[in-house]
């Protein structure tokens, strides 16, 4: 079997009290999170391909000069990678959002839920990126 891979964007908002990160929850998931993020087609790069996957899933365009760092989770049959971005660099973004969940109307048919949760307190993690979310973690606690 052919490896998969999928890429998306880790949108975060960093706060004088807390960090959150925007996580999103399928339709065929009853508990689970993870990135927003999708398969790679076989002509895309990494960005091409996080680029298009959060605007399906989000109906937000962002910017490849906004990517920062990037991450990974490999695995056995699928690896999954995703770009931070700061929420604060991407211009009128708050109109995609009521507090922090993403307006219903800007959600895709893949998604139940997508909205942004303090990384100190974090839902359960889709098993394919619970480890690439710990390193996100870390590495936003000290940037």
């Amino acid at each position: 079997m052919e490896k998969i891979y999928a890429f998306g964007i880790c949108l975060y908002k960093k706060r004088k009290d807390c960090i959150e990160v925007l996580l999103c929850k399928s339709v065929n998931s009853k508990e689970k999170w993870g990135f927003l993020k999708g398969v790679a087609l076989k002509y895309e790069t990494q960005i091409e391909t996080a680029l298009r996957e959060f605007y399906e899933e989000s109906s937000i365009k962002i910017e490849a000069n906004l990517l920062e760092k990037f991450f990974i989770q490999k695995n056995e049959l699928k690896d999954i990678g995703v770009f931070l971005v700061n929420f604060d660099n991407v211009h009128g973004i708050n109109k995609y959002f009521k507090e922090n969940k993403l307006y219903k109307e800007y959600l895709s048919d893949e998604n139940s839920d997508v909205e942004f949760f303090n990384i100190d307190k974090l839902p359960l993690i889709k098993s394919k990126q619970k480890y690439m979310v710990n390193d996100i973690v870390n590495y936003l606690d000290f940037k």
